[in-house]
């Protein structure tokens, strides 16, 4: 929930006055968020805000259902306390729960139990990893710890949402056990940008340097170490050596214990002149960069989920979109949209698509708002209003499977 920084945050606010309107809404923050949430929530909002001692105290409630919000975020982890023991639905935005699985790992949570786990999985630890209490002190095969971590947390689950096919596949794979009947595929919606005073877009533009002539490429979003941003650096360094006229902004935060972008520049660039990292933006800021981009770059590879909150963003800011071909939305179709092939061409086909942009002519604005009209009324169908009735009936549906 906001004031929470991420897109699980925004996914829950386009749903929430919707399902408050026909539900009595307890929003459950983890005990170190919950005065944080409880203070930006707003005050007409028909919802309220429960801690996880409150949220322990009212269950086994026979008349509610659970939803989790889940994710491979660290505001995700409290909820690892919770699933095991408390049956719920489950709203999956990424099947690859690796950062979560490390973050549960560094506060002990995963290595104390694992070793059990494998063990009724039918499998044994070699003594090397295991310390004298049972739990992990090394962790071998990641990726099967992964799978049996998601098989543990949803094989009870009255039902799990997923957005794409893509992850529904992974999913199944990852938990054969998972009965198909209580696995729902329903796309990430697609909202179009709030508007704003021309005074506040002229603001945030020059914040970061974008002036009204340049061919401006964007990466949106988190600047973690799977958005493919060596390649990008790379394919940028070597059309700016041939003179075209391009300004490369990496918009959000970075993570430099994943990927040290900063210093990276500085090495490439070391008297300046490079790409610049604008830091954290927030969702309003963010869109005003979309719907300025001539080229948006949403590379996330590798990936077990997809890219699918900010895929649909850059298109409707009206840019023209180049993604990886894997794992990145596959359903969502948009002209604007061009995936590219992973591999070690990439960095090649990035330096096309950055001379090809050089090479048009810009858009004026009356262009770029009928581009961004267009792609509003292509994506129709994807609008939470839209996408509300299906998200329902699932939850009904879970609610019957759990007898309530």
């Amino acid at each position: 929930m906001p004031p929470q920084r991420n897109g699980l945050a925004d996914y829950l606010m386009a749903y929430l006055p919707r399902l408050a309107a026909e539900h009595e809404v307890w929003v459950v923050a983890a005990s170190d968020q919950a005065s944080a949430v409880q203070a930006a929530r707003p005050a007409a909002a028909p919802w309220r805000v429960l801690d996880e001692a409150g949220f322990r105290a009212r269950q086994p409630d026979p008349e509610a259902l659970v939803l989790y919000n889940l994710g491979n975020n660290s505001d995700c982890v409290y909820m690892l306390d919770h699933l095991p023991g408390c049956r719920g639905a489950v709203l999956l935005h990424d099947i690859s729960l690796f950062y979560l699985h490390q973050l549960a790992a560094e506060q002990g949570w995963m290595g104390t139990l694992m070793d059990g786990w494998l063990a009724d999985d039918g499998h044994a630890v070699p003594r090397a990893f295991v310390r004298r209490d049972g739990s992990l002190a090394r962790t071998p095969g990641l990726l099967y710890q992964e799978c049996l971590m998601l098989r543990r947390l949803l094989q009870d689950a009255p039902g799990v949402l997923v957005h794409t096919r893509y992850a529904e596949g992974r999913l199944l794979g990852a938990v054969p056990s998972l009965p198909l009947a209580r696995l729902t595929r329903l796309p990430h919606f697609v909202a179009p940008a709030e508007p704003l005073p021309p005074a506040r877009v002229a603001e945030v533009l020059a914040r970061h340097g974008v002036t009204e002539e340049a061919r401006l490429l964007l990466v949106p979003g988190f600047l973690t170490g799977n958005k493919m941003l060596y390649e990008i650096l790379a394919a940028f360094r070597q059309v700016q050596a041939e003179g075209l006229p391009l300004q490369l902004l990496f918009a959000g935060e970075e993570r430099p214990d994943e990927y040290a972008l900063s210093r990276r520049i500085a090495d490439w660039w070391p008297t300046g002149g490079g790409p610049t990292v604008t830091g954290y933006l927030n969702a309003q800021a963010l869109d005003v960069l979309l719907a300025r981009a001539d080229l948006s770059l949403v590379l996330r590879y590798p990936t077990y989920g997809e890219s699918s909150g900010i895929l649909p963003r850059a298109a409707l800011g009206g840019a023209r979109v180049l993604t990886v071909d894997i794992g990145a939305y596959p359903e969502f179709s948009s002209p604007l949209v061009t995936p590219l092939r992973v591999g070690a061409w990439l960095v090649d086909s990035l330096v096309g698509a950055m001379r090809a942009l050089a090479a048009e002519p810009p858009l004026s604005p009356a262009e770029r708002q009928a581009r961004q009209q267009a792609e509003v009324d292509r994506q129709a169908a994807l609008s939470p209003a839209a996408l509300y009735p299906a998200l329902r009936d699932w939850l009904h549906r879970c609610a019957a499977e759990l007898g309530r």
